[in-house]
């Protein structure tokens, strides 16, 4: 199994709080100690116990920031890579686009959104996160990478997904235009002084788990999944 080749991986199941069926999953995970981190959409839909039973696995609980429009969508958005590059190119350009119903959205109030599910979470789980991450990735946006790392610097968090010696794993629109966003976020990332794994890498960017094991680099590298994906939860239950 990977996690008994290497103590570097850290494996981080995203999207709990999405609906049943990712909750179940990354539990059954989490409990079966296969995973090291996971991220929670604060204002996500948790069954009764569910948030008790996270807790007592142990893992390290990271917030899952989401835009407006991600939240209406979260069930709706394809996973097709050529949306995804879409999706990307006009959140770079436009930002969080105002929707009139909703006060809190718009780019100028991504920050007060985000703060705002900062203390959901609080309320939710007892204390602050553990670290940052984001669905779809929204906070490699240089628009919105400061706006994290300021909230992490003001509420304590002292980790971020982000990949301090770069991307891994097989090309791909999505990690091409992630690797981009990156570059211009480095600057910024270096100076927070913040924690985060040597790199990333999601488990749909590995196409051969074997290869990856005899590849692994040096340092510490994060691996994102989203177990709703049962032919995922099937891979980490098996591999890990």
């Amino acid at each position: 199994m990977l996690h008994e080749k290497s103590k570097n991986l850290i494996l981080t199941a995203d999207d709990f709080g999405k609906n049943d069926l990712a909750n179940r999953n990354i539990l059954k995970l989490a409990k079966a100690g296969k995973l090291d981190r996971v991220s929670v959409m604060a204002d996500g839909v948790f069954a009764p116990g569910e948030i008790e039973e996270m807790k007592n696995t142990g893992v390290k609980l990271d917030i899952h920031f989401e835009l407006i429009w991600q939240k209406r969508r979260r069930n709706l958005l394809s996973d097709k890579a050529l949306r995804q590059v879409a999706v990307f190119f006009v959140n770079y350009i436009y930002g969080d686009w105002p929707v009139p119903e909703n006060p809190r959205s718009g780019r100028k109030s991504v920050k007060k959104e985000w703060a705002w599910q900062i203390e959901k979470f609080r309320e939710v789980f007892g204390r602050v996160p553990d670290g940052i991450s984001s669905h779809e990735h929204a906070h490699y946006f240089p628009a919105y990478f400061g706006v994290a790392l300021d909230l992490a610097k003001h509420h304590g968090i002292s980790f971020i997904r982000f990949g301090k010696k770069g991307f891994w794993g097989k090309g791909n629109p999505k990690k091409i235009i992630l690797g981009i966003l990156r570059r211009i976020d480095s600057m910024k990332y270096f100076k927070s002084k913040l924690d985060s794994s040597d790199y990333f890498t999601s488990l749909d960017w590995i196409n051969s788990l074997e290869k990856f094991s005899g590849d692994i680099p040096e340092g510490k590298i994060e691996i994102a999944c989203h177990p709703e994906r049962e032919e995922e939860f099937e891979i980490i239950n098996s591999n890990f």
